[in-house]
């Protein structure tokens, strides 16, 4: 089992990709806390989680509320008396509109939850790392942090802003033994790929809808299951020394995942 007696946060975990890596982790030995707003979704995440045997504790929280996140890294203390890995999954599409068109409290809550719900996240969990002398930080990125495609020009910014904070973290963190990498998924088959599809052509505009309804139609999007065990390869001791890298499942071949 390759995440023995560790213990792993993962933020956004009620479902898509968060839900398949507190599975997948879990499986590999990992006691894990997860946390969403919906409840429901936790509540079904953690029954699979105990149905199989696993440890998990199901914390109802918002990674944009500095006190929320407070409470759940000190209930993991409480309860299992450290944090190996911490997961930065959740994450909101937000408003698909030119960004000179976007409400400032819509601006506001896409960068709360994609950016600064990352920092408190990290705020709260790197003392407990510094103390054990090691940890694994693993933030969730997307590869419109690259791509120049409104109107989903918000998300993408967060994104960006994401990676640099990634690859900042992983510079202060280095000489700690604590590594900070970003996971790129690429275009997975959730419900935040679904929520895209819905708005529409008069919202996204005929090309880009057309696009995700040819990788849904055609079968290219991916499955979280599938991009969950990267996630475990970033958490695992089989990615020691990998930090402050962006990448997908291709560049993380590199050092040996998959192989």
């Amino acid at each position: 089992m390759q995440l023995k007696d560790k213990v792993a946060i993962i933020t956004g975990a009620g479902r898509g990709l968060g839900r398949s890596s507190a599975l997948a982790m879990a499986r590999e030995g990992a006691s894990i806390v997860i946390l969403s707003r919906t409840p429901s979704e936790l509540a079904e995440t953690a029954g699979i989680i105990k149905s199989e045997g696993g440890n998990v504790l199901a914390l109802k929280a918002d990674v944009s509320v500095a006190s929320d996140i407070e409470e759940v890294v000190n209930e993991a203390i409480s309860v299992h008396g450290r944090i190996d890995i911490l997961m930065n999954n959740a994450a909101e599409v937000g408003p698909a509109q030119l960004i000179t068109e976007i409400d400032e409290k819509e601006w506001s809550m896409i960068m709360d939850i994609n950016l600064k719900g990352v920092y408190l996240c990290c705020r709260a969990v790197v003392p407990h790392m510094l103390w054990q002398k090691g940890g694994k930080i693993i933030n969730v990125t997307s590869g419109f942090a690259e791509i120049v495609m409104p109107p989903l020009g918000a998300y993408s910014i967060s994104k960006a802003a994401l990676n640099h904070m990634t690859r900042i973290m992983a510079e202060e963190l280095r000489a700690h033994n604590i590594q900070v990498n970003a996971l790129d998924p690429g275009i997975m088959d959730t419900s935040m790929q679904e929520e895209l599809r819905e708005m529409g052509p008069e919202v996204l505009g005929e090309a880009l809808f057309n696009q995700f309804q040819t990788f849904k139609e055609e079968g290219h999007l991916k499955s979280p299951d599938d991009i969950a065990q990267l996630a475990v390869f970033l958490a695992s001791d089989s990615s020691e020394g990998i930090t402050g890298e962006v990448g997908s499942e291709l560049d993380y071949a590199g050092y040996g995942y998959g192989v």
